[in-house]
């Protein structure tokens, strides 16, 4: 793509993504992470720009030229695509994994960006049936699921998820556990998608395990009976690749992203609480979260630690997975439905770094082989 001057060129729609160099800033931020950002320009970067290969399937793109912030990205000029001489291999099975839905029956409400609430089961809906149609075996939810932890909420779930074919696995996150009734209500209401009627639980998909981690260890009268169980199910099948799904992020880096936004830190309990077990586990070969609202990916230990974006607010995207016998194949998507990312975006917060805040934030492989 030749951008003159051009920031980011990225292809974000309903069936893949494109990674490309992120054009860099002087580091900048804001005091609290819900403040409009101010004035950012980032350096000029290069008039031509390669793209990565990324698999096409039919359908419409999007080209997404992004500066740090909400300044104009330069004017573009020439997109040139190029089939390669590379087959297609049919993976084992796919599966998606989606984050902070926030379900709610009325009401929007900004955050970072705007949450949009009573717009949200119905999307999820939507994108769930796409995901299908797609051939998308199974979904797992990074928590999150309601806004307030209220029966009425979780009854809201219970309705979309059964209004469409997918496996959907649930995940209890912060705003899952507000009230005394939550959990309870959680795993009356949500019992499909909870296997054995409880929050922490092992789910198998050869070649891989799914480690699903509530986030009741945060409570100091419970922790180390939730620490010795997460201990146990990673270490119950120690020849078979393991994933862990938990809420909260087991580690964020802070510090400047390329496009220059002073990333925050909200890993304390992962890293107070969870990590040290995390090292110790040999065929750990990913971990999945959500809960910070933008994408993030970090390798520790030599494990990717993937985290996503909100599906709630902007930039409303999700993460699909490509599963081989000796690889996971994974990439970023947005909403398909335009206008629910159009209204989701307020200008003066949605920044370019939620999407990725590194170059490599949006697609990749996980080898399933040995860890070095």
């Amino acid at each position: 793509a030749d951008l003159r001057p051009g920031l980011r060129a990225t292809i974000l729609s309903d069936a893949t993504v494109v990674a490309a160099p992120m054009v860099a800033a002087e580091p900048w931020g804001v005091s609290e992470i819900t403040e409009p950002a101010p004035s950012v320009r980032g350096r000029e970067p290069a008039a031509r720009i390669e793209i990565a290969p990324w698999l096409l399937p039919a359908g419409r793109r999007y080209l997404m030229l992004a500066a740090p912030h909400t300044r104009g990205a330069g004017t573009f000029h020439t997109l040139r695509l190029e089939v390669l001489d590379r087959p297609v291999a049919r993976p084992l099975y796919s599966f998606a994994f989606i984050a902070d839905t926030h379900v709610r029956r009325s009401g929007r409400e900004d955050w970072m960006n705007r949450k949009m609430g009573d717009a949200s089961a119905p999307q999820l809906l939507r994108t769930l049936q796409e995901l299908s149609r797609e051939g998308i075996a199974f979904v797992m939810h990074g928590g999150d699921m309601t806004e307030r932890a209220t029966r009425d909420e979780f009854q809201l779930m219970r309705e979309t998820l059964a209004a469409q074919s997918l496996p959907v696995y649930g995940c209890i996150g912060n705003h899952d556990r507000y009230l005394p009734s939550s959990r309870s209500d959680a795993r009356e209401l949500l019992a499909a998608h909870f296997p054995g009627g409880s929050l922490n639980y092992v789910l198998s998909r050869p070649p891989l395990r799914f480690v699903v981690f509530d986030v009741a260890v945060e409570d100091p009268a419970v922790r180390e009976r939730e620490r010795a169980w997460l201990h146990d199910a990673l270490h119950a099948e120690p020849d078979v690749p393991t994933v862990l799904v938990w809420h909260y992020p087991p580690y964020n880096r802070a510090g400047a992203t390329n496009s220059g936004f002073q990333l925050q830190d909200w890993s304390q309990l992962g890293r107070d609480h969870v990590r040290d077990i995390l090292d110790g586990v040999p065929n750990l070969r990913l971990t999945l979260n959500g809960h910070d609202h933008w994408d993030e990916v970090n390798i520790v230990s030599g494990v990717p630690c993937l985290q996503n974006a909100a599906f709630v607010e902007w930039p409303n995207t999700y993460r699909v997975f490509r599963v081989y016998a000796d690889r996971v194949e994974w990439e970023v998507r947005q909403v398909s439905n335009r206008g629910f990312v159009r209204e989701s975006f307020l200008p003066e917060k949605a920044q370019s770094w939620m999407i990725a805040t590194g170059d490599t934030d949006l697609s990749g492989v996980v080898p399933l082989t040995a860890r070095p």
